[in-house]
C-alpha cells in the first residue's frame, strides 16, 4: 500500500476513534438531561408533552453534537496532522493522546453537568451569568466555598470515576482500525478530508439552515419545565461566558458625569430640564412623578404594539395608496393619529425593547449579570402597579437575548411565544425568524377577548417577526402586486430581488395590523381598549439617503387608536400629529389614561397626546441624531437629552452597584 494509502486509512481509523469517543459525550449529555427531566416533573413530563418529544429528541441532540464537536476540535485537527505523516509511531501516539484527551475531557464535562444540578438548587436556574461569582473571590474563597457548600470529595471521586471509565473504554477503542481498499489513491484521500470537514462544519453550525442553532431551539413545548433541558450543561455555559464578556461595566458617578462633560450631579439635573423637578431634588424624585388625577373614567385596556423594521419613510411613501404598501392599514392611517416627527431611541431589536420595558440607557442588560434586578422603571411594574395584569407576546421564542427569563423578573405576568402561538391558532405556521405575524395577530386578539372577560384592566406588549431577514412569508397572501414605481424609484436601493422582499415585508406586516385594526373597531373591545403601534428601528439597506431627508434615517411610525370618549378634535389632532417624539414618551403617554391617582412612574418624556401643550417642548431623540422644531435650539434640545440619559446612567448603576 502506498503512503498516500497509508494516510487516507490513518486518517479514516483515527475519525472513526474520534467518533467513538464522541459517543461516550452524547451517553453523558443524555444521563444528565434525563437526571434533570426525572427532577424537574418525572414521568409526568413524557406524558403530557408526548407531541413534542420528537422535536425535543432532535433540538436536544442538535446542542449535543454542536458542543461535542467543538470539543473535539483539537483532537481532530491532530488526527489531520498525524494521518499525513510516514511513521506508524506518530500514528500510535496520536491514539494515545486522544485517548488522554477525551478521558480529561469528558470528566470535567461530567462534573459541569453535575455542579449544574447544584446550581439550579441554589438558583433556580441553568447555568447563567452568576456562575462566574464564584470565581471571582480567589482561588482560596473558591476551595472553601465548594468544601462548606458542596460534596466536594463526591464530585471529585465522580469526576475520577467518569475519567477512568473513560480510560478504559479507550482501551478497546484504541485498537480500532479501519481498513480501506488497497488501489484507495488520491481521490479517497480527498473525498475523505472533504466529507470529515463537511461534516465537523455542519455539526459546528448545529443546522443546514440560514441560522446557526440558536437558544430560540430550547423551545419545545408549552412546558418550561421540558424546555429548560434542552441545551446541556457545556452549552449553558458557553452561553453564560458569552453574556459575562459583553456585559457592561459599572461605573462611579463621577465618572458617568465626566463622560458627559457635567461637572456635577446638579449641573445634569439643571440641564435635563425634567418639568416640576428641581434642582436639589434627589435622582429618584428627578426622575419620576406622581401621577395627578380626578378623573374616575374606568381604566382601558392598553396594547402596544412593535413592528419590526418598521418604517416612517415607507408610510410616507405611500401617503397617496399609489404603491399599495400600506393595504389595510391605509383607512386607519387616516382616521386615527399618526406622529410625523416621531424615531427609535434605540437602534436594535433588543436594545429597543430594553428602552422602551425598563428605560435602559446600557446595551445587552438582558444579557448581563443585572437582569435579575426587578426595576421601577419597568412599564409593566407602573401599570401592575395600578390594577393591571401584564402580559407579553412574541412571535420568536422569547428565549431569544434571555427575553423569556428577564420579563417575568420585569413584572410581566405571563411570557407568550411562538409555540403557545401554534398550539393555539390553528393552521399558524413559522418562518426560522418565528411565527408569522397574521397568526401573532390573532393570538393577540383571542387573548385580549380572554382577558377582557375577567374585568380588570390589562396591558398586552406584542412583537412581530416576520419583516426581516430573510424574508419567508406564509402560503397565500394575497397581497397586491408591487407597482413599477416602487421599483424604479431613486430612493429604494438595491437589486430587483431585494425590492421584492423589502417590498413584500412593509405589505405584509401593515396588512396584518390592519386587519387587527379591523377586528378590534368592530369588536367589544373597542370602546376599552387603546392600542399603540410604533416600530423598534427603522428599514435597513435599502432607504438611499443621498436622496431621502436625513431625519427619516431613525424615523418609525407612532400609530395611536382611542376609543371614542378620548378623542380629540380634528384641529387637535392635526396639532398632535405634527409633534416630535421617540420611544421615552411612551410611558407618560400611557401613563395619562391608565394610573391611578398618586401612582409613581419614571417620565424622563412628554405625553403625546397632551391637547393642552405647547407643540416648542417637545423633541425626537434617537441615540444617533436629535431632532427638534425648527424655531428651538438643537444644540440645546440634545445637550438636555444627554442630561437625562447621565441621570438614567447614574440611577441604574446606583441600583447595581447595591
Amino acid at each position: 500500500m502506498t503512503n498516500r494509502n497509508n494516510s487516507t486509512a490513518r486518517l479514516l481509523s483515527l475519525y472513526a476513534q474520534i467518533w467513538l469517543y464522541q459517543f461516550l459525550g452524547i451517553a453523558i449529555f443524555a444521563i444528565a438531561r434525563l437526571a434533570f427531566l426525572f427532577t424537574l416533573g418525572g414521568e409526568s413530563l413524557f406524558t403530557t408533552n408526548k407531541d413534542c418529544l420528537l422535536l425535543y429528541a432532535w433540538n436536544a441532540w442538535r446542542f449535543d453534537i454542536q458542543s461535542i464537536t467543538y470539543v473535539t476540535l483539537p483532537a481532530l485537527l491532530v488526527s489531520l496532522i498525524v494521518a499525513f505523516f510516514k511513521s506508524e509511531r506518530s500514528y500510535n501516539r496520536c491514539k494515545k493522546f486522544i485517548r488522554g484527551y477525551y478521558s480529561l475531557f469528558w470528566a470535567l464535562v461530567a462534573v459541569l453537568a453535575l455542579a449544574e444540578f447544584y446550581f439550579y438548587q441554589n438558583f433556580n436556574t441553568r447555568y447563567n451569568v452568576v456562575f462566574f461569582d464564584f470565581f471571582d473571590e480567589g482561588p482560596l474563597g473558591l476551595i472553601r466555598t465548594m468544601w462548606e457548600d458542596y460534596p466536594f470529595m463526591g464530585i471529585l471521586s465522580f469526576m475520577l470515576a467518569v475519567g477512568g471509565i473513560t480510560f478504559l473504554a479507550g482501551k478497546y477503542i484504541y485498537n480500532r482500525r479501519i481498513a480501506v481498499r488497497k488501489r484507495a489513491g488520491t481521490i479517497p484521500s480527498i473525498i475523505s478530508l472533504i466529507i470529515i470537514c463537511g461534516v465537523t462544519f455542519v455539526f459546528m453550525r448545529g443546522s443546514v439552515t440560514t441560522y446557526t442553532l440558536q437558544v430560540e431551539a430550547f423551545i419545545v413545548s408549552p412546558d418550561d419545565n421540558i424546555n429548560t433541558t434542552v441545551p446541556n450543561a457545556l452549552y449553558m455555559l458557553k452561553k453564560a461566558y458569552k453574556e459575562r464578556k459583553e456585559s457592561f461595566k459599572l461605573k462611579s458617578d463621577g465618572q458617568i458625569l465626566g463622560e458627559s462633560g457635567f461637572s456635577s450631579f446638579e449641573e445634569a439635573i439643571r440641564v435635563a430640564a425634567l418639568p416640576g423637578r428641581e434642582s436639589n431634588s434627589s435622582l429618584e424624585e428627578t426622575l419620576f412623578t406622581t401621577m395627578h388625577k380626578e378623573d374616575t373614567t374606568a381604566q382601558p385596556n392598553i396594547v402596544l404594539i412593535m413592528n419590526e423594521s418598521w418604517s416612517r419613510y415607507l408610510m410616507e411613501f405611500d401617503k397617496d395608496e399609489e404603491l399599495d404598501l400600506l393595504c389595510s392599514l391605509h383607512p386607519h392611517i387616516k382616521e386615527d393619529i399618526v406622529l410625523k416627527n416621531y424615531q427609535s431611541v434605540r437602534n436594535g431589536t433588543i436594545y429597543s425593547l430594553e428602552n422602551v420595558i425598563l428605560a435602559m440607557p446600557y446595551q445587552h442588560y438582558f444579557q448581563s449579570y443585572y437582569r435579575y434586578d426587578s426595576l421601577e422603571t419597568s412599564i409593566a411594574y407602573t401599570l401592575k402597579k395600578s390594577g393591571y395584569s401584564t402580559r407579553f407576546i412574541a412571535g420568536m421564542d422569547p428565549t431569544w437575548e434571555n427575553l423569556n427569563e428577564a420579563l417575568k423578573v420585569q413584572h410581566f405576568d405571563r411570557v407568550d411565544g411562538r409555540v403557545q402561538i401554534m398550539n393555539a391558532i390553528d393552521g399558524s405556521t413559522t418562518s426560522e425568524i418565528g411565527v408569522y405575524d397574521e397568526f401573532l395577530y390573532k393570538y393577540l386578539a383571542q387573548e385580549l377577548e380572554k382577558e377582557n372577560a375577567n374585568g380588570e384592566p390589562h396591558f398586552i406588549m406584542a412583537i412581530t417577526t416576520t419583516n426581516h431577514p430573510p424574508f419567508t412569508y406564509p402560503d397565500n397572501m394575497n397581497l397586491p402586486p408591487l407597482t413599477d414605481e416602487w421599483y424604479n424609484s431613486p430612493s429604494i436601493t438595491g437589486n430587483e430581488n431585494v425590492k421584492t422582499k423589502y417590498g413584500l415585508g412593509a405589505q405584509y406586516s401593515n396588512r396584518c395590523l390592519g386587519d387587527f385594526l379591523t377586528w378590534l373597531k368592530s369588536s367589544s373591545l373597542a370602546e376599552n381598549t387603546i392600542v399603540i403601534a410604533t416600530g423598534d428601528h427603522n428599514v435597513r439597506s435599502i432607504l438611499n439617503y443621498d436622496i431621502i431627508p436625513s431625519e427619516y434615517k431613525h424615523a418609525v411610525p407612532f400609530y395611536v387608536y382611542l376609543p371614542s370618549k378620548y378623542r380629540m378634535s380634528d384641529t387637535a389632532k392635526r396639532t398632535v400629529e405634527e409633534r416630535f417624539g421617540c420611544h421615552y414618551d411612551i410611558l407618560p403617554t400611557i401613563a395619562a389614561f391608565a394610573l391611578k391617582d398618586n401612582a409613581k412612574y419614571l417620565n424622563i418624556g412628554n405625553n403625546l397626546l397632551d391637547t393642552l401643550a405647547d407643540n416648542e417642548r417637545y423633541f425626537s431623540y434617537n441615540e444617533l441624531q436629535t431632532l427638534s422644531p425648527a424655531n428651538v435650539d438643537s444644540d440645546s434640545i440634545k445637550r438636555m437629552v444627554e442630561a437625562r440619559e447621565t441621570l438614567l446612567k447614574i440611577y441604574f448603576q446606583r441600583i447595581f452597584n447595591k
